[in-house]
Order: structure tokens, then sequence, then C-alpha cells
């Protein structure tokens, strides 16, 4: 898997994933991008920037792994930047967020979702090919999640939403 990057028209990064030359899915959302490599069974991702590359892995909770909330997590490896495998690559600022979600977002319980895991996990599993997914979504789908696709979607570049 890689992730590149392009600039939509406010400036803001835009995360492109790809599976060899086949573009999946952009978004400005990580957890969006995360939720698609749960959705692939994939853990292995080269990031390139402008900055260089660097392939890591994204490291998700086993079943019985309990989860630190998101709150402290982020607190703690904001305090600990040299803990982000992806992190030294931001060219700039604006950066930050997508690089550093990156590792956040895939330590949240992917496996047993909470609602907002659930939004970014579905909205993965709505724009991927089908062909690429090999997990199943685990709950129903929810009361009024045309709405919150269509809320989730703003910050989908790829597939056109």
């Amino acid at each position: 898997m890689k992730l590149t990057f392009f600039r939509n028209t406010k400036g803001a990064p835009v995360a492109d994933l790809y599976m060899g030359e086949r573009q999946l899915i952009a978004t400005t959302h990580p957890a969006t991008i995360v939720g698609a490599m749960f959705a692939m069974k994939r853990t292995r991702l080269t990031v390139v920037t402008t900055a260089g590359s660097h392939t890591g892995t994204l490291r998700f909770l086993d079943p019985d792994e309990k989860g630190i909330p998101l709150i402290v997590l982020k607190v703690f490896l904001e305090n600990r930047p040299d803990l982000f495998q992806f992190l030294h690559l931001a060219p700039d600022e604006s950066y930050v967020p997508l690089l550093q979600g990156l590792e956040i977002f895939a330590l949240e319980k992917w496996r047993e979702p909470n609602d907002e895991c659930d939004e970014y996990i579905r909205a993965a599993y709505h724009h991927l090919p089908k062909d690429v997914i090999e997990r199943p979504l685990l709950k129903p789908v929810p009361k009024g999640w045309k709405k919150t696709l269509k809320r989730r979607n703003g910050w989908i570049y790829f597939p056109d939403c």
C-alpha cells in the first residue's frame, strides 16, 4: 500500500491511497485511510511526501487488548513526537494531523468499533472497490446512515463524491 499526497483547492493536503498502481481512496481525514487499511487487512504502508518516503506498519489492536482512550494517546504522542514513524515526512505543519492521525487512529478498537469508528470504517467500505475488502462490517447499518455518509463525503476526494 502506498500513500501519496496532493493539495485540494484550499491548499490542504489530501491523502491518496494506492494498491500498486490502483487508486483506492483519497481523503483529508486519516481515520478514513486507517479504516480502509483495516477493511483490506493491510498493515504495511509506504508514505511518500515531498520530504521523503518511509515504509512502516500500522498496528491494529488485537481483540483482547485494552485500548487507550484516544485523547490520552494523542496527548502522550504529542509529547513524544519521536514515537511517530511518519511524522518526519511532513513538509510543513499542514501535514502533521494527517501523518500523526495514521498511527493514532490505528490504535482505536476497529474490531469492536464505537459509533465514530464505525462511521469511518463504513465510509471506507462504501468507497473502496468491493474486490479489495477482506473484513466484513461488524455492525448493522445505523439509523440515518445516508445522512452521515453525505457528511463524511465532505472529506473524500476519490472516488468522486
